[in-house]
């Protein structure tokens, strides 16, 4: 099956081996590219805070902000814990030397379940895009935590036309709700087309779009293979 699939480009490394183990060739249709906040107000408070030691947890939700994070970041003090969403978030701090607690549902609303009552009284930084997340931050200050948020970077169009490749391809995942609203595609024009929802969130972005996807998945591009498996059978 050939599938096109709205990941980062520069997330993308991979993803054609992956489809392939699953038997089906990927189209990367990246409709957003990153680049750095514009404004680094946010982002720059944040690191002061944590050289400073008063940031106890800090949380990832992504590679491509580890990415930013530590390339305006410098000094990171010992002691701070590290957070982060999937095991290639994790991997990516830990490549820059620190240890990571790792939440493996593959979505940020779980941050507050796995901290818990250790973060009450504590400060917890979120790194995170220039797309707000209020019921995360809500979630955290439920618990008696202060949120210091750091926009490490934006997510703008790409500029690739989306629709050029719907002819030539079975099915189309999109990797998140942002993605999903850039492709600038309806319900019509995805007729025929088996459509897969990255996990929940993007689901309910496609739905308040008219877009009813045939499968969600878990939030990774496994699970939605291993979904497309036995949605084929």
């Amino acid at each position: 099956m050939k599938i096109a699939v709205t990941r980062l480009e520069e997330k993308s490394k991979g993803t054609h081996e992956l489809f392939a183990r699953y038997g089906h060739e990927a189209v990367l249709v990246p409709t957003m590219k990153t680049a750095p906040a514009r404004n680094q107000d946010s982002l720059n408070g944040l690191c002061a805070k944590v050289a400073d030691g008063n940031v106890h947890f800090l949380t990832f939700s992504s590679t491509m902000g580890v990415k930013y994070f530590f390339d305006q970041c410098k000094k990171v003090p010992d002691g701070i814990i590290m957070v982060a969403v999937g095991p290639k978030t994790a991997d990516a701090v830990s490549d820059k030397g620190f240890t990571c607690e790792t939440i493996r549902s593959y979505s940020s609303d779980h941050f507050a379940s796995h901290l818990g009552s250790r973060i009450k009284g504590k400060t917890v930084g979120l790194v995170r895009p220039d797309v707000t997340n209020p019921q995360l931050v809500e979630s955290l200050t439920s618990l008696g935590a202060q949120v210091v948020e750091g926009i490490a970077y934006r997510l703008l169009p790409s500029g690739y036309e989306f629709k050029e490749i719907l002819p030539d391809v079975d099915a189309v995942i999109f990797t998140s709700g942002k993605s999903f609203t850039l492709a600038e595609v309806s319900a019509e024009e995805l007729n025929g087309k088996i459509v897969v929802a990255i996990g929940p969130k993007c689901a309910d972005v496609m739905e308040s779009q008219s877009v009813t996807p045939d499968i969600t998945g878990n939030g990774t591009l496994e699970g939605c293979l291993t979904a497309l498996s036995h949605h084929s059978k």
